[in-house]
């Protein structure tokens, strides 16, 4: 998944060319710049297979039956758990 590469490090001497430093600045840009992008693909790889654990374990507290995606909702008050809810069931709780 991620390649070594070499870094050429041009020291910050006299002797050194503006134009030479320029380049290896510019090399170590698309590195740092590919490192991000395979760092944001695997994030994103793991969002999905967490998100899709998650909502394996979602379960309704008013009627305890599982939870689809896209039909929860989250009831949080401070110093209590998050609660998870069907809307069908949080609606009927709201208007109790």
């Amino acid at each position: 998944m991620i390649e070594k590469t070499e870094i050429c490090e041009v020291n910050s001497k006299e002797d050194a060319e503006p134009r030479e430093r320029m380049e290896a600045t510019l090399r170590k840009l698309q590195i740092l710049k590919d490192r991000i992008s395979e760092l944001r693909a695997h994030c994103e790889e793991l969002q999905r297979s967490g998100a899709a654990n998650q909502s394996v374990a979602l379960r309704c507290e008013e009627c305890g039956r599982p939870i689809e995606s896209g039909q929860e909702v989250e009831a949080k008050n401070f110093g209590e758990k998050t609660r998870h809810y069907h809307k069908a069931c949080f609606r009927k709780l709201w208007l109790r």
